[in-house]
């Protein structure tokens, strides 16, 4: 389980921790890793970490899934962890404030890559709704007769709304900019972009063709789009979420396309995964649901394996990592564990 120790390596102990749907590509990472690093463990169950154990103790940089529960009360039994580090995007599992408390990063796996091919997946989403791909797939499958008025739809011209204007937020609406589309921002935070208008929420809501969805998933976020808010949308409109399932609720989502209330919707991501088989969105006609994955490419998977190496190691060399989240520990980490701190 655990290399020996050469000197050639960075001094420091990694704890791996990855679950079935991870395992392949953290151990990609894991072999890279123990490659730079001295001493690396490797978990594949979260029932395997016992935080009283010296294993957790002696661990100065966790790896873990972006779900897993890293609480406060984990974090706090080990005076050695430096960091928690996400290997995707993601790091909903990880209590950041507690970890902004206790002096420890939170790092994620936001690469360059990553960011470049969901931004891009979700243009090509918009488009599968707007020209209905699978509705011509299927005609040409059953052999349907051509419809006497087309149904498809141009970008130009559309009003697409962004929710949250992060890194991937961002990039979707540059790579829209030239399509001759109007784009509505709705942030937490001002924003400079000379291509878009930002506005507040219900706004976008009401005024958008397409709306977009590019948030975290918080507290404050989760079911962001109720009920309540789904009534504002056009019944005509196209609603695409590659960021995370919770913030939409479901329910109401799945009433909203059965009555009419929304024209199409494009899903990687769901409240539960993977998207249970009596699931109801199974069961929408004008839905395209793919499995957390749409994203997902062979240069993404390169990126992150890249990224996921540079946070870990920079933490046990006393620097912050590429991707800090939790941007208010810095001055006391560095105080803490930088060399010339």
């Amino acid at each position: 389980m655990d290399e020996p120790a050469e000197t050639s390596r960075i001094p420091g102990h990694v704890l791996i921790l990855s679950e079935p749907s991870s395992a392949a590509l953290i151990s990609k990472m894991e072999e890279a890793i123990r490659a730079k690093v001295e001493q690396v463990t490797h978990l594949r169950s979260s029932g395997d970490l016992d935080a009283t154990a010296e294993l957790w103790r002696s661990t100065d940089v966790l790896l873990a899934y972006g779900t897993f529960p890293c609480s406060r009360d984990l974090m706090a039994s080990n005076q050695r962890l430096r960091g928690v580090v996400s290997p995707w995007t993601g790091t909903e599992g990880f209590d950041e404030a507690a970890a902004t408390d206790l002096g420890i990063a939170v790092a994620n796996g936001q690469a360059d890559e990553n960011s470049q091919s969901i931004a891009e997946a979700t243009v090509m989403l918009m488009l599968a709704c707007l020209y209905d791909l699978h509705g011509s797939e299927d005609a040409l499958r059953n052999s349907l007769p051509r419809p006497a008025i087309p149904s498809a739809r141009m970008m130009r011209g559309r009003t697409v709304g962004i929710i949250g204007f992060g890194d991937i937020g961002r990039r979707v609406a540059d790579l829209l900019a030239p399509w001759g589309v109007r784009l509505l921002v709705y942030n937490r935070s001002p924003i400079a972009n000379p291509h878009v208008q930002t506005i507040d929420l219900p706004t976008l809501l009401h005024e958008s063709d397409i709306i977009s969805i590019h948030l975290g998933l918080n507290d404050e976020t989760r079911h962001l789009l109720d009920r309540e808010a789904l009534k504002l949308v056009k019944p005509d409109a196209i609603l695409v979420n590659t960021a995370r399932g919770g913030i939409v609720d479901e329910a109401a989502l799945c009433d909203a396309v059965r009555e009419g209330r929304i024209g199409r919707i494009a899903l990687d991501v769901f409240e539960e995964e993977p998207l249970p088989p009596t699931s109801a969105l199974r069961s929408l006609p004008n839905a395209v649901l793919t499995p957390h994955r749409v994203g997902q490419t062979r240069e993404t998977g390169t990126g992150l394996i890249r990224l996921a190496i540079e946070n870990v190691t920079h933490l046990l060399k006393g620097e912050l990592p590429l991707r800090l989240r939790n941007q208010a520990v810095r001055e006391v980490w560095l105080r803490r564990w930088a060399k010339n701190g």
